[in-house]
């Protein structure tokens, strides 16, 4: 009878654990957004003057990030992919930002541009104080990368998995970025990035594995 008792017990441990596994049963899925061209933008700041560039309304070609070598304008862009076709109760199991580098200004022309991406939260328009504006409690930390004159006419593609889980556990409607030269109020070696918004092929995308 003990033995019996033991086997029930068991089983019962058993069904329940195979009840547990929850949303890691559920097939991956790849979804692949395009950015928002009537969101995203720039904001330059010229001595302490920030103004705002919008890709749609200023027949933007790109968007800029970083320090300008010729005369220390500091540039962040921002972009911007609405999240409708990732179910809010869905886990991410990666997510990878694609860019197109259209040109690259550095000096030394061998130096490479680090890179800083951070999430943010902004209502479109817009407005030049999202320049600087902490909306969001920096729980997960900004992703840096480098890029260089190397990277002209190329595809760049980031990981930002961290940023994307951060966006999908406050239930954002839109993951949102600032990307800027990382220490760009403090760098010794400007360099000005822009990223191609000119065609829908070169477009910035958000590749995402969800579940």
């Amino acid at each position: 009878m003990k033995k019996r008792i033991l086997w029930l017990v068991l089983a019962a441990v058993l069904v329940a654990l195979a009840g547990c596994g929850g949303g890691e049963d559920r097939p991956l899925i790849e979804t692949t957004i395009a950015s928002d061209p009537a969101v995203d933008g720039d904001i330059v700041d010229v001595a302490g003057v920030r103004t705002v560039s919008l890709v749609t309304r200023d027949a933007l070609l790109g968007v800029l990030a970083g320090v300008d070598p010729v005369n220390d304008d500091v540039y962040r862009a921002f972009l911007s992919f609405p999240l409708t076709a990732i179910p809010a109760n869905h886990l991410i199991r990666s997510a990878t930002l694609s860019i197109v580098i259209r040109s690259v200004t550095v000096v030394p022309p061998t130096a490479t541009i680090p890179l800083r991406i951070e999430l943010v939260a902004f209502d479109p328009p817009l407005v030049g104080n999202d320049w600087d504006r902490t909306i969001l409690l920096p729980l997960a930390n900004p992703v840096v990368v480098s890029v260089s004159s190397a990277d002209v006419n190329r595809e760049v593609n980031i990981d930002v998995t961290p940023l994307m889980d951060e966006a999908q556990f406050r239930r954002l409607p839109d993951f949102q970025v600032r990307i800027m030269q990382d220490n760009d109020l403090l760098t010794i070696v400007p360099g000005l990035v822009e990223i191609d918004e000119e065609t829908i092929a070169n477009e910035p995308r958000l590749t995402v594995v969800h579940f």
